[in-house]
């Protein structure tokens, strides 16, 4: 392999296949990792990688000398993130092809997905190949609905 390669992720691919639209906080998330190669190479893991992001916003009027203003203030903050493996190492052939189905506990201190004018819990997800010594390759970032 040559040093201009190492920089580089294989040339593969990963979706994430839902087996639903929404998913409850006290069942599995389940799906396919469907994947695929172009090139030879190991993989040391694939898995699902979760993070769940809250937005809030909050507004309050100021007196700025004889005048009342709004003031605005967004915060963003992680509340969960966690990667999590679905299959171990494993060696890839050009012309590689496969549906790996995955079943993922949730957590269940974390709030469900919600969407208001004000604050936002939104659930996002991608699916990895790991590749040591070399970017991994990714799926697009999904989101995913969470409901009590």
């Amino acid at each position: 392999m040559s040093f201009l390669s190492k920089l580089k992720a294989p040339k593969a691919t990963i979706a994430v296949l839902l087996d639903k639209g929404a998913f409850s906080l006290k069942e599995p998330l389940q799906g396919k990792l469907d994947v695929s190669s172009s090139e030879e190479f190991d993989a040391d893991e694939l898995r699902i990688e979760i993070w769940v992001t809250e937005w809030t916003k909050a507004t309050e009027q100021k007196k700025v000398g004889q005048q009342t203003v709004p003031v605005t203030a967004e915060q963003k903050t992680v509340l969960h993130q966690s990667k999590n493996t679905v299959a171990g190492g494993r060696h890839f052939t050009s012309g590689f092809r496969d549906s790996i189905p995955f079943s993922i506990s949730l957590p269940s201190n974390v709030p469900p997905t919600y969407h208001s004018q004000n604050a936002r819990n939104t659930w996002m997800m991608k699916g990895v190949i790991g590749v040591k010594g070399r970017p991994d390759v990714t799926s697009h970032d999904m989101e995913v609905v969470i409901t009590y």
